[in-house]
């Protein structure tokens, strides 16, 4: 008989106005990543947050703001494939990128195949 999958948190990665977005949609794990730090700091804080959320067996997605990204791409590239990270544009920063390649390239290297919509 196979075992049902279990229930996993979705956590929410980003400045105030993003995370906000996703508190009325209900989200209730969140951490705010002021804008005003220093690059050194802001990698240091978000790589031992990482760190915590995978080493979190009831996390099942990390939603990051595509902000953050760069700070964090050395620290991911040692992570293993749990949890589903997903990078998301603010409404700031979606007009600044292609969101439709963007999603495209993430489904990908998600699933191992291009998908044309």
């Amino acid at each position: 008989m196979s075992r049902l999958p279990s229930k996993k948190d979705i956590v929410v990665i980003g400045d105030l106005s993003f995370i906000n977005g996703f508190k009325l949609a209900g989200i209730k794990r969140f951490f705010e990543i002021s804008e005003g730090k220093d690059i050194s700091e802001l990698k240091k804080e978000l790589g031992e947050l990482l760190t915590k959320l995978y080493e979190d067996p009831s996390v099942g997605i990390i939603v990051i703001q595509y902000r953050l990204r760069d700070l964090i791409a050395d620290k991911l590239q040692k992570m293993g494939r749990e949890p589903l990270i997903v990078f998301v544009p603010s409404s700031k920063e979606a007009s600044k990128i292609d969101v439709r390649d963007y999603y495209l390239r993430m489904i990908k290297s998600y699933l191992g195949v291009s998908i044309e919509v």
